[in-house]
């Protein structure tokens, strides 16, 4: 594992301040504060900084088989 000197940083957006539902995720930054500054600098809103690690799922999405027409 990565020392959190070493780690990559995610700015995560939320829809709202209940933060429930993702808006959009983005990355790579090399640390907190340049996460931080670019979130501000752009005016966005209802966001948190984690580790990249921390930013994706844990596993892939499960993605449904398509319907067969009948």
């Amino acid at each position: 594992m990565m020392s959190e000197a070493q780690s990559l940083y995610a700015v995560i957006q939320y829809d709202g301040a209940g933060r429930q539902d993702v808006r959009q995720v983005v990355a790579p930054f090399p640390n907190r504060g340049a996460a931080a500054t670019f979130a501000v600098d752009n005016e966005m809103r209802h966001f948190t900084v984690r580790p990249m690690v921390l930013a994706a799922p844990p596993g892939p999405p499960s993605i449904p088989a398509p319907r067969r027409p009948s």
